[in-house]
């Protein structure tokens, strides 16, 4: 069994989310085009879901739009009051202005209260370590 329609599916509410946030911005296509660095074919034929972008042009999409990459591949993901982006926002912006050995303690802070909490409620833990 394929899995081409899922794939092809996944191109396309891709291409959907890419074409909605940039009518939210109020760009055209040429103008999205210029700022990610492409060209306006290339973001047609993505909004369409005929083409996947490629890495680079996926970042620099993202970077023109202002979007996360949840909120293009999954859809909106934080809750409708904007909370939960706001508060991502707020921690990234205060662990980057802590140093690598700060960081690396919040990290491990935060694994073990997770560890903690998984093992409370019975579900399997998964090693998760910083790159």
């Amino acid at each position: 069994m394929s899995n081409n329609g899922n794939h092809e599916q996944w191109l396309i509410d891709f291409g959907s989310r890419l074409r909605i946030e940039r009518e939210r911005l109020g760009l055209t296509r040429l103008a999205l085009a210029e700022l990610a660095h492409t060209e306006q074919g290339y973001i047609v034929q993505i909004e369409r879901g005929d083409r996947s972008p490629s890495l680079r042009t996926f970042v620099n999409l993202l970077s023109a739009l202002g979007v996360s990459a949840d909120a293009l591949i999954f859809g909106d993901i934080a809750n409708s009051d904007g909370k939960e982006a706001t508060l991502i926002e707020d921690f990234t912006g205060f662990l980057s202005r802590r140093s690598t050995v700060e960081v690396q303690s919040l990290f491990e802070i935060v694994r073990l209260v997770t560890r903690h909490r998984n093992l409370e409620n019975g579900q399997i833990e998964r090693e998760d370590s910083p790159q």
